[in-house]
């Protein structure tokens, strides 16, 4: 029987590959030219290198940016690999060192280092689709009738009244009696008394129509 060594990728892009160990000298790190590529930004680009040393192999940091940790220890110096070791590289990409006994009469798929992908899972039966929702159909409202008005009865059109007086003319200002009367009086008296003393005045007769009148008041005025 001979050992199988492999790398199993416990944490990291592809979490689960597992890396066979085959060649004596291995390089691991982010760039695609090294034997073990893990594309993870933590992982510098020869980050490490595995070197095979009896039944077993040796660990050593290539002066990595992240480094390399077993049991929270960075490492800088080489360390010889156990079954079950440990390596984190950063924070988040964790490494599984494995030995297992293999059979040499069985068919090696590789002779260089190789991944083996994760195991298919069970294909998941598609989720039915609900239904589609029909669109909300507002509801009805319902019938109100119509507030019942009576009708208006007709009449026969009312008929034409007569013209009302203007507002002027029904305020208009009647003249008063007894202005009537002043000025019948003022008549009176121009006609009978003013008019008469004008003519008397201008004929100078005063002693002719009234002499005894003004001989009384004055005697001798009139001859």
């Amino acid at each position: 029987m001979t050992k199988l060594y492999k790398l199993i990728l416990q944490s990291g892009p592809t979490a689960g590959t597992e890396f066979v160990l085959e060649n004596p000298e291995i390089f691991l790190g982010r760039d695609v030219n090294n034997d073990i590529t893990i594309n993870d930004p933590e992982v510098s680009r020869r980050h490490a290198r595995l070197i095979r040393q009896g039944e077993n192999y040796i660990y050593e940091d290539l002066g990595s940016t992240n480094g390399s940790f077993i049991l929270n220890q960075r490492l800088t110096t080489p360390v010889l690999l156990t079954p079950g070791t440990t390596i984190t590289i950063g924070e988040r990409v964790v490494i599984y060192y494995v030995v297992n006994a293999f059979d040499p009469s069985a068919t090696v798929s590789s002779l260089r280092v190789s991944s083996a992908s994760k195991p298919t899972p069970p294909p998941v039966p598609p989720i039915p689709l609900a239904p589609p929702i029909p669109p909300a159909v507002p509801p009805t409202p319902a019938y109100i009738p119509p507030a019942y008005i009576p009708p208006v009865p007709s009449y026969p059109p009312p008929p034409p009244s007569k013209t009302a007086p203007s507002p002027q003319a029904a305020h208009a200002p009647k003249p008063a009696k007894g202005l009537v009367i002043l000025l019948i009086i003022l008549g009176v008296i121009l006609v009978f008394c003013v008019i008469p003393w004008i003519i008397v005045e201008v004929t100078n007769s005063y002693c002719s129509l009234f002499p005894g009148i003004f001989n009384a008041i004055q005697a001798g005025v009139c001859p």
